[in-house]
């Protein structure tokens, strides 16, 4: 049983920063609905197993400044850890990423997590009796994220629908509440649903997939799933060079639709809804924490080296010039 202490380290500023504080919010809900009752969120972080900064965007510092200069880890620099949906960034603490690049994992420092915000709510709710799939797979989403969409929205099949809702094109026209409602029964009139990896590795999509119990098409060579789940069981994931090939391999695996995306459902409700986020959470941290030997001294896995990459090392150089040091730790 271990207990942890959840914060933010970004500044009160909702005029700034009007979502920084949603996941952490989120996952407070999570640690009072959970239905193990094995690990507890703490009010006192003197006390507590681990302090969780909860990070949702670039509130905390594009490189987390903020975490990093905040007291409570610079006291507890062995028990703080971070939880971070950010597509874009540096795994400058140890912690639970839930856009995790496969050659940022190192289990002693990073472990894959999943997105706090995926959540049963207005439209996107699951409902029984589930409806007969009308289409083989669809897509509706932005192509302007990654390069990988722009080829998904050329994909051919007579029973797909696939939808391009780059700015103008198709959200913007249409009132939100409208705009969630189509965007869910378009997945619950699909048997599959295409999730290309956007300005992360991950998607929202993914998540929301299994939630209304369909069967997520994984297209992200660098994504690294959260442990637990059986994902080959309720999953189908395609290489990127292979993603001409994915109307046929979905067209062969049509009659295996129904009992994946059940089983989908399943492991959504298992490590990922609101009843179970907070649980799967603090195992990773359990985990991590095993391995804290591996983290001591020498390491042979340096996230800083990763700040050499041309869109990091672009916005590092930009914040050093601008607004001073960025690497006060």
């Amino acid at each position: 049983m271990a207990s942890a202490y959840l914060l933010s380290a970004a500044p009160d500023d909702p005029d700034r920063f009007p979502k920084a504080f949603l996941d952490l919010e989120q996952l407070r809900r999570c640690a009072a609905a959970d239905r193990f009752g094995v690990h507890t969120a703490s009010d006192n972080p003197a006390s507590a197993d681990f302090i969780l900064f909860v990070e949702v965007s670039e509130a905390a510092g594009h490189y987390f400044e903020r975490v990093r200069r905040h007291p409570l880890r610079k006291s507890n620099p062995e028990s703080t850890y971070l939880f971070s949906s950010t597509d874009k960034f540096v795994p400058l603490l140890p912690g639970v990423y839930a856009s995790l690049e496969r050659s940022w994992y190192s289990p002693a420092w990073t472990r894959p997590g999943h997105y706090l915000g995926v959540r049963e709510r207005g439209h996107l709710r699951y409902c029984e009796p589930r409806p007969t799939p009308t289409h083989l797979f669809s897509y509706a989403g932005s192509t302007t994220t990654h390069p990988i969409r722009k080829r998904v929205i050329r994909l051919r099949h007579p029973d797909a629908v696939l939808i391009d809702t780059s700015a103008g094109r198709h959200e913007q026209v249409l009132a939100a509440d409208e705009y969630q409602r189509q965007y869910a029964q378009l997945i619950a009139e699909s048997a599959f649903v295409l999730c290309p990896r956007g300005g992360g590795t991950s998607t929202f999509r993914l998540f929301e997939t299994m939630m209304l119990g369909r069967v997520p098409v994984i297209i992200s060579d660098e994504w690294v799933p959260p442990e637990g789940p059986d994902w080959e069981a309720f999953s189908v994931r395609v290489a990127e060079a292979e993603l001409d090939t994915i109307p046929g391999i979905l067209a062969e695996r049509e009659s295996d639709a129904e009992a994946m995306g059940l089983a989908a459902r399943g492991a959504w409700l298992e490590w990922f809804s609101e009843t179970t986020s907070f649980h799967t959470v603090i195992e990773s941290l359990v985990r991590l924490a095993e391995c804290a030997d591996a983290r001591a001294g020498r390491r042979r896995y340096s996230p800083y080296r990763e700040m050499f990459r041309p869109f990091h090392a672009a916005r590092w150089t930009a914040k050093r010039l601008g607004h001073g040091r960025l690497w006060s730790i």
